[in-house]
C-alpha cells in the first residue's frame, strides 16, 4: 500500500494507460447521428436528383457523352465555355461542384434555419448561370411547400446553361411540364451588363429573347438597369399582394438582383437575417430593396465559403450518394460512457489522494514515550 502515491512513476504509468484506454473507449463508441430535418433535407436532394436525371435524359437521350473532361459527372448541366448568350467567365470547379443533389439539403436547412414554412412566399432572382443550384433551390423550396416568385434572366456566365436552344428557362419550362417542379418563373429579363444584354451581338439578344417568348414569359426589358430593378420589384408585389414575402433569394451574379458587382462580393454568402443598408456599398439591386422591407436574405453566390462551411465536397467524382455527410449525419458521443470512464478515471486518482495524505499524516504524527 505504501508504493500506491501519486508521486510512484508506477502509479502514474498506469493512470496514463487507463485514460488512454478510456480515450480510445469513447471515441470507438461515438454513434453516427441523424441532423435535424434530416428527412425534409433527403426528399428535397432526391427531388434535384430526379429533376437533374430528366433533363439529362431530355437532352441527351441515348447519345453518347462527349463532354467527359469539363463535365466528368456525365449531368448534362455543365454547358459550353462561350456561345451567343454567355456574358462572362464563370467558375468551372464551382458549377461542377453544384450538380451535387446534395445542395438541396443544403438550401433547404437555410430555409429553415431562416423560419420559413409550408405556404409562405419566398421571392428568387437567379440566373443560368448555376441551373443545377437553381433546380436544388426550387427542390428545397416545394419539399418545404413554400410558394416560389421566381424572375430568371436567361443569360449565363460560362460552363451555365449557355446553350440558346436549352436555357435556364427551357429546363426549368421541361420540369414542370414533366411534374417534377411545380411552378415557373413569373418574368424573364435577358440578363447579362446591365440586365439588358449589354456586350452581347445582336443575335445573342434576339436569341434570349427568343428563348422567354417561346416558354410564354413576360420580357422585362426597360433598356436601363434601374427600370429593370423596378420591374422586377412590381412583379413580387404583385404576386405577394395576399400574403408578404418572408425571404428572398438571390442565386449567382445577376446584375438587377445585386445591383452591383460591389455589392455581391460584400455581402458573403449564406442566410443574413440581420442585413442593414449600411451593408451595401452601392445602394441599388432587389437585394437592397428587399433589406430595405427587413426581409431575410439568402445569397448564393461565391460559394465556395458556403461549401466549406457545410463540408460539401469540392468537384466530387463521383457525385457522392444522397444523405451523405455532415450535413445530414454527424458523430455523437456517448455521453454515458463517457460519464462512466470519467468518473472511474477519477474515483482512482481520488482514491490515491486519499491514501496519499493519510500516509503524510502519519509521517507528521509525534510519538511521545511514556516516563517509567
Amino acid at each position: 500500500m505504501n508504493r500506491i502515491s501519486l508521486r510512484s512513476p508506477i502509479v502514474l504509468s498506469i493512470l496514463g494507460v487507463l485514460a488512454i484506454s478510456f480515450l480510445f473507449i469513447v471515441e470507438q463508441t461515438k454513434r453516427e447521428i441523424e441532423t435535424e430535418w434530416f428527412d425534409e433535407k433527403l426528399e428535397a436532394s432526391r427531388l434535384s436528383q430526379t429533376a437533374q436525371e430528366h433533363l439529362k435524359k431530355l437532352r441527351l437521350g441515348d447519345a453518347v457523352f462527349t463532354n467527359n473532361i469539363n463535365d466528368p459527372n456525365e449531368t448534362g448541366l455543365i454547358g459550353q465555355e462561350f456561345s451567343l448568350i454567355s456574358t462572362g467567365r464563370g467558375s468551372l470547379p464551382v458549377k461542377a461542384s453544384t450538380v451535387n443533389a446534395n445542395f438541396a439539403g443544403l438550401i433547404l436547412q437555410l430555409l429553415k434555419e431562416a423560419d420559413i414554412e409550408a405556404g409562405d412566399k419566398v421571392a428568387l432572382c437567379a440566373t443560368g448561370s448555376f441551373p443545377a443550384l437553381n433546380i436544388s433551390t426550387m427542390a428545397a423550396l416545394q419539399t418545404l411547400g413554400a410558394e416560389p416568385l421566381l424572375i430568371s434572366s436567361v443569360t449565363s456566365s460560362t460552363w451555365g446553361a449557355t446553350d440558346p436552344e436549352f436555357t435556364w428557362l427551357d429546363m426549368q419550362d421541361a420540369l414542370v411540364q414533366r411534374g417534377i417542379l411545380k411552378h415557373q418563373s413569373l418574368a424573364a429579363s435577358i440578363g447579362g451588363n446591365d440586365d439588358i444584354g449589354r456586350t452581347l451581338s445582336q443575335e445573342g439578344r434576339q436569341l434570349a429573347m427568343d428563348a422567354i417568348y417561346r416558354n410564354k414569359l413576360p420580357l422585362i426589358n426597360t433598356d436601363s438597369l434601374g427600370g429593370n430593378i423596378e420591374a422586377r420589384m412590381h412583379f413580387f408585389q404583385e404576386a405577394s399582394l395576399s400574403k408578404p414575402i418572408k425571404a428572398f433569394i438571390n442565386i449567382g451574379g445577376g446584375i438587377a438582383s445585386l445591383g452591383s458587382r460591389r455589392n455581391g462580393l460584400a455581402i458573403s454568402s449564406g442566410l443574413h437575417t440581420e442585413l442593414k443598408q449600411a451593408d451595401f456599398p452601392d445602394k441599388q439591386g432587389v437585394m437592397y430593396r428587399m433589406v430595405q422591407e427587413k426581409v431575410p436574405v439568402i445569397h448564393l453566390q461565391n460559394l465556395s465559403t458556403l461549401m466549406n462551411r457545410y463540408e460539401m465536397p469540392y468537384e466530387p467524382i463521383p457525385l457522392p450518394p444522397l444523405g451523405e455527410g455532415s450535413l445530414y449525419k454527424s458523430l455523437r458521443y456517448n455521453v454515458w460512457i463517457v460519464f462512466a470512464c470519467l468518473a472511474v478515471l477519477m474515483a482512482l486518482i481520488s482514491a490515491i489522494v486519499i491514501q496519499d495524505r493519510k500516509r503524510d499524516e502519519l509521517g507528521t504524527q509525534v510519538i511521545q514515550a511514556k516516563n517509567k
